[in-house]
């Protein structure tokens, strides 16, 4: 380090030179002798570079910000278990954990004891079904015969008992028409006679008007009690025609009651062809569909009376297989192994917390680490959040969760060489990227936040 001097010695050092340029050489001279060694300016530079160069690899470099969420794997398609339709012995188990079976393979055998008895009551069942459809069928197309004398005569009996509704229709739809006619009978005499009154109030009109002056006070031409009885021939006619109108009005009304009727009794004639066909669709339906489950029963307990054998429904992988040959007997409806579908891709359902719910959505890059496999060997497995609940479950130890799920980039994991699938049920941790941010700010957050907080502190 270079030490000041005074400005006494600065007087004696230039007067001990001749000029002022011998004693600027001087100078500088003394300046290059007191500047530290190489290594020194080198050390501090390189010092100063690495710090410098840090702070911009800090200020640049971005890391993933990540909320954590535990969960297990599911499959996105519905597990199909495999149950025992019916109790009976196992014989032999071909399958075992993780094998992948085609549809229709044979999984398991087990012998059951079907009594003869059954089987033939189920034939006997099915044999009277198709009997029965028979029947319907020549009931709905007209034939007369089935071939089988017992649904002969009840095809009869139908038939009689069709036809005589029919005939009772058409009895009544005639019965209305006929009394429509007697009721417009009626009417054109009411009519006639309302002509006739009519004729006859005019008549009475006249005459009425004709005695009115004959028998005012002082002529005396026609006696009183004539005009009086003309008058009351006059009211009378008024009165008839008056009752007549009603008659007609009445008369009018009840045909129209009659027509309505007649019209509801056509139709219903009308309708009974149609709702006899639509019944008897109906019953075949229905007789077609109770021929479809016994004949099933029937195959079954026909298979069922030698050797039964459970086959799979789909193509997939055995899974969390259940019985073994020492269990000796299952009874019915016991599940026997599942059957995860093939192309059945698994995600990871995961229960976000709800300090980090606001902060994720559907999309956002996640990081699954599985329990079963330590990242630190493995590694990891990329995924993506494809849906969140939009509802919070409680959860007895981390409180309010949204239930979400992650599809997985893939599901096998290489250990040692080969390939492993991954199962259903097993735990793992997701890492849900939430933004990206500098190493700079995370290494100064901590110091802005006291800085803040302390601003804000009364």
């Amino acid at each position: 380090m270079i030490q000041p001097i005074s400005p006494a010695q600065a007087r004696q050092a230039r007067q001990q030179f001749a000029t002022p340029e011998d004693y600027l050489s001087y100078e500088l001279g003394k300046a290059v002798q007191e500047l530290p060694p190489l290594y020194t300016r080198l050390l501090a530079g390189t010092l100063s570079a690495l710090v410098l160069g840090a702070i911009a690899w800090a200020h640049f470099s971005k890391v993933d910000e990540v909320a954590t969420a535990q969960g297990a794997l599911i499959p996105a398609q519905q597990i199909r278990p495999i149950q025992a339709l019916q109790g009976g012995k196992i014989e032999n188990i071909l399958v075992k954990e993780g094998d992948r079976v085609e549809r229709g393979d044979v999984l398991l055998e087990q012998s059951t004891e079907v009594s003869q008895a059954e089987i033939d009551r189920l034939r006997e069942a099915a044999t009277l079904i198709r009997q029965d459809i028979a029947r319907l069928e020549a009931e709905r197309t007209g034939q007369a015969q089935t071939g089988v004398a017992l649904q002969d005569q009840l095809l009869a009996a139908r038939r009689r008992e069709f036809e005589g509704r029919r005939a009772a229709a058409e009895a009544e739809a005639q019965g209305q028409q006929a009394a429509i006619a007697e009721s417009r009978a009626r009417l054109a005499r009411l009519q006639e006679n309302l002509s006739s009154a009519r004729a006859s109030l005019a008549n009475a009109e006249e005459r009425e008007r004709s005695l009115r002056p004959l028998v005012e006070p002082g002529t005396g031409a026609v006696p009183r009690f004539d005009y009086l009885e003309a008058k009351d021939r006059l009211t009378q006619a008024q009165d008839q025609i008056a009752s007549l109108q009603q008659e007609i009005v009445a008369q009018t009304q009840a045909i129209r009651r009659a027509e309505e009727a007649y019209r509801s009794a056509r139709q219903a004639a009308d309708r009974l062809s149609s709702e006899r066909q639509s019944e008897i669709l109906a019953q075949l339906n229905q007789r077609r569909e109770e021929l479809a489950t016994v004949e099933g029963q029937l195959a079954q307990a026909t298979r069922a009376q030698e050797q039964d054998t459970v086959r799979a429904p789909v193509t997939g992988t055995v899974y969390n297989l259940q019985v073994t040959l020492a269990e000796g007997t299952v009874q019915p409806g016991k599940e026997l192994m599942s059957i995860l579908p093939e192309d059945s891709e698994l995600l990871l359902e995961v229960q976000i917390l709800n300090r980090d719910i606001g902060f994720i959505a559907p999309g956002m890059r996640a990081k699954v680490k599985l329990a079963t496999f330590p990242y630190q060997e493995f590694g990891t497995i990329e995924g993506e959040v494809v849906q969140i609940s939009p509802n919070a479950t409680i959860d007895q130890e981390l409180g309010p969760v949204f239930p979400a799920t992650i599809r997985l980039s893939r599901t096998q994991v290489a250990v040692y060489g080969q390939l492993v699938d991954l199962t259903p049920g097993m735990a793992g941790v997701a890492e849900i990227v939430t933004r990206q941010r500098t190493i700079l700010t995370f290494l100064i957050e901590p110091i802005t936040r006291r800085f803040d907080e302390a601003f804000q502190t009364r």
